[in-house]
């Protein structure tokens, strides 16, 4: 069974590789290697520098999500290590890999239990989620009339995040007593033998057992550093594109950049989502008469931009090694 199981992990990363390369040759079928040197040889050094800090301040405050939630098990400073390797393995390998590296690193070097672990993972990607999808009801309710067939799917979203976000809240809210009549319902419409119902059924049964004056800080703390958090990945996203010359404006440049998070939580990507975001990104910029011929080029060298970024952490980890021991705790 574990053979099989291996197996059908390793032809869904064959998948998920043979479609980045399929995008990404689909990509570069839409521009010529004169229009992307031409992109490159004019890209704006101003704007270069202010993504590479940027790119800095989102690795900081994404750091500060997981402190606000790990702050009695591990410093700032340690958390920053776990957070640049689980970037780094996530954005130059696979998404489940840095998933596995920020939990594997917690417990190894920091005795973080791997339950604990996974609801601080949950429940900062539920401080994101709430960001996002308040950013796409706001940025999608104003470009409403440009976005034609986008528009259902659109509603389906925000129906469909808010019922996440419904359930989150009315379990920090009510707890046992919620979860309980959740696990009823399920089971009444033969819901709850599906093993992913019954992960999930597990993860609300860990977030309603935390109690209540050991999560209301640390939850306001979360949430106000993930808007934050958005804030500055949006400033990134225009910085971005601004590199090449592009510059979106304001509420376009919202809805896109939320709908490009939104896709970046399925897990097809690989390598930080190359081919799969831009290609994504070329047909959401589609609606709003952005010509292809100027995007695709600007996408292939934000793409170089963002691994570029992503080796700027990579210093601190040197650093934290001759500087840090892992955190030693004497057994109980």
């Amino acid at each position: 069974m574990p053979v099989r199981k291996q197996g059908a992990f390793s032809a869904w990363n064959i998948f998920k590789l043979i479609l980045a390369i399929g995008l990404v040759v689909f990509l570069f079928s839409r521009t010529d290697i004169a229009s992307i040197v031409s992109a490159v040889k004019g890209a704006s050094i101003f704007w270069l520098g202010i993504t590479f800090a940027l790119f800095i301040l989102m690795t900081l405050l994404k750091t500060l999500q997981y402190y606000v939630l790990l702050r009695n098990e591990m410093t700032f400073w340690q958390t920053l290590n776990v957070i640049v390797w689980q970037n780094t393995v996530t954005n130059f390998l696979l998404a489940g890999a840095g998933i596995a590296a920020y939990i594997t690193i917690s417990r190894a070097e920091h005795k973080v239990r791997v339950s604990q672990s996974v609801v601080t993972f949950l429940l900062v990607k539920i401080g994101d989620l709430t960001g996002i999808w308040l950013a796409l009801l706001l940025s999608g309710w104003l470009v409403w009339s440009q976005i034609g067939v986008l528009q259902t799917p659109t509603l389906i979203l925000l129906i469909g995040i808010g019922a996440v976000l419904l359930v989150f809240f009315l379990t920090i809210l009510f707890r046992d007593g919620f979860v309980s009549l959740l696990d009823k319902i399920l089971e009444r419409f033969g819901l709850s033998k599906i093993s992913l119902v019954e992960r999930g059924m597990s993860y609300l049964q860990g977030l309603a057992n935390i109690k209540h004056e050991e999560l209301q800080t640390p939850l306001l703390l979360l949430f106000l550093t993930s808007f934050i958090y958005l804030v500055v990945t949006l400033i990134w996203n225009y910085a971005s594109l601004a590199i090449f010359h592009l510059q979106m404006d304001a509420m376009p440049l919202v809805f896109v950049s939320s709908l490009m998070q939104l896709v970046s939580y399925f897990p097809i990507y690989v390598f930080g989502g190359i081919g799969i975001t831009e290609t994504s990104s070329l047909y959401f910029w589609s609606f709003f008469q952005i010509p292809q011929d100027a995007l695709a080029p600007a996408l292939i060298g934000i793409r170089a931009v963002f691994y570029l970024s992503n080796l700027i952490p990579l210093i601190y980890l040197p650093l934290y090694a001759a500087t840090h021991k892992p955190k030693e705790r004497t057994a109980i």
